[in-house]
Formats: structure tokens, C-alpha cells, sequence
């Protein structure tokens, strides 16, 4: 079996070049939006460009600490990446708003990827989009009772 067939961890490592790998939190802006990116599953830099309807170059200079994104941008890209804008302004300008660099979100990195699948505005095809929701809500249902005791008092 190929390498990038195999399911789990070792197919999100080996689809991520050393540009990927783990930041640390002094990293700024570029560190977060590296694991953002990660976490959303592109495989590079210039995919999630395309997805965010960017230019890779820009990206590349928001990767690089060289230049932070705009609000404008701001709003494009927090969809893509499955996260909220505040978090996002909060990471990209620490020392405007006064916040620290956000947590990394605990939610698994899937939850960002069929977000995006089962958007609107995803090129997958209605039809294949509300068969995979029904396939999906009747598999999660015994979860749901599970976490639903769960949480109860």
C-alpha cells in the first residue's frame, strides 16, 4: 500500500513538506496560520491560497512574518479555515487588541474538512453532499445519546 493511502496520522504527515512542521508558539501569525492550514487538511501553501481566493505569494509573505493579513482578508480566510474571525485578528494582531496567540482549537482536524465538503458552496454535488449528511447523521446518532448522558448532571 502507498504511503499516502494509509489512513491516521502518518497520511497528514507525509502530505505536509517541511514547511509544515509544528511551530512553536513565539511564532507569531506565520506559526498560526501554518497550523491552521494544517488543520484544515491543504496539502501546501498555494492550495489554501486558491481555496481562500488569494494570491500564494501573499500567503507566503502572512507564512513568513513579512506581512500580516487585512480584515478584508481576514473575512475570506477564516471560513477556509474553519475558524472565527476574532480568533484569527487576535492571532494575526496580538498587540493591537491585547490578546495572547489563541489555543490551538481542540475540534479534530475532520470537523474543518466536512465543513467545507457540506458548504453550500462546495463543488461536491447536492445530491452527494445530503448522502453523505444522512450517512453521517445516522452513524453519529448513538453517539449523540452517549454524549448527551454524558454532559447530564
Amino acid at each position: 500500500m502507498a504511503r499516502d493511502a494509509r489512513p491516521g496520522p502518518d497520511r497528514r504527515d507525509c502530505a505536509y513538506p517541511l514547511w509544515m512542521k509544528p511551530s512553536s508558539p513565539e511564532s507569531g501569525f506565520g506559526g498560526y496560520l501554518k497550523e491552521a492550514i494544517q488543520a484544515a487538511r491543504f496539502p501546501t501553501p498555494s492550495h489554501f491560497a486558491r481555496a481562500a481566493g488569494t494570491d500564494p505569494s501573499v500567503v507566503l509573505r502572512w507564512l513568513s512574518g513579512e506581512q500580516r493579513p487585512t480584515i478584508r482578508s481576514i473575512e475570506r480566510i477564516a471560513p477556509v479555515l474553519g475558524r472565527g474571525i476574532n480568533e484569527i485578528v487576535v492571532a494575526a494582531y496580538p498587540d493591537r487588541v491585547g490578546g495572547a496567540q489563541p489555543a490551538p482549537p481542540v475540534a479534530h482536524p475532520l470537523v474543518h474538512e466536512l465543513g467545507r465538503i457540506l458548504a453550500q458552496d462546495s463543488p461536491i454535488p447536492e445530491a452527494d453532499r445530503a448522502a453523505l449528511a444522512a450517512v453521517l447523521d445516522r452513524m453519529l446518532d448513538p453517539y449523540r445519546r452517549v454524549m448527551h448522558r454524558r454532559r447530564s448532571p
